[in-house]
């Protein structure tokens, strides 16, 4: 499957930290200018999701994709309306895919409880944050189709909590 790849507005950036959760390329569009946005999503690829009737236009005039969002409620929206399934888990705060990290290397970075009771970790190459498998995380179970809630690195070696 290729990859697809996302833009939101300044206004979808809790979206685009859960759509990187679960391992989709999201990138942050802090310009106010539409032909800004516009260049940027052509350049890499990328399909907009705003709540901004002006920027729909604006793509829709320029005959790129654009996708409307009410709000940053409709994760389960794109999801199925992209037919999107879970990946490599990203950092929600840096877009980069998360590396499986042993747990000998965390334990003096996640706090006690953490450390002795999730299985798997993931660290950011570009922040250092790490993450692992928590509560937090049982959105995913309504918004992954198969409804097991796990992302291909949570199947193989992974994680999902964040401390950093």
């Amino acid at each position: 499957m290729s990859e697809v790849r996302f833009a939101v507005d300044a206004s979808l950036v809790p979206l685009a930290k859960k759509l990187r959760t679960l391992g989709l390329d999201v990138m942050v569009c802090y310009s106010e200018e539409p032909g800004k946005v516009l260049l940027i999503c052509r350049k890499e690829g990328r399909i907009l999701l705003t709540k901004r009737p002006s920027l729909i236009e604006f793509f829709e005039k320029y005959g790129q994709e654009v996708f409307y969002i009410k709000d940053e409620k409709d994760l389960k929206m794109v999801v199925e309306h992209f037919k999107l399934k879970p990946e490599r888990a990203r950092c929600p705060y840096c877009n980069r895919e998360l590396l499986p990290t042993p747990r000998e290397e965390v334990i003096e970075k996640v706090p006690l409880y953490v450390f002795l009771n999730a299985e798997k970790f993931s660290r950011c190459p570009s922040c250092g944050r790490i993450f692992w498998r928590g509560s937090h995380l049982d959105w995913v179970k309504e918004v992954i189709p198969d409804g097991s809630g796990e992302t291909e690195t949570d199947k193989g070696n992974k994680d999902s909590g964040k401390r950093g």
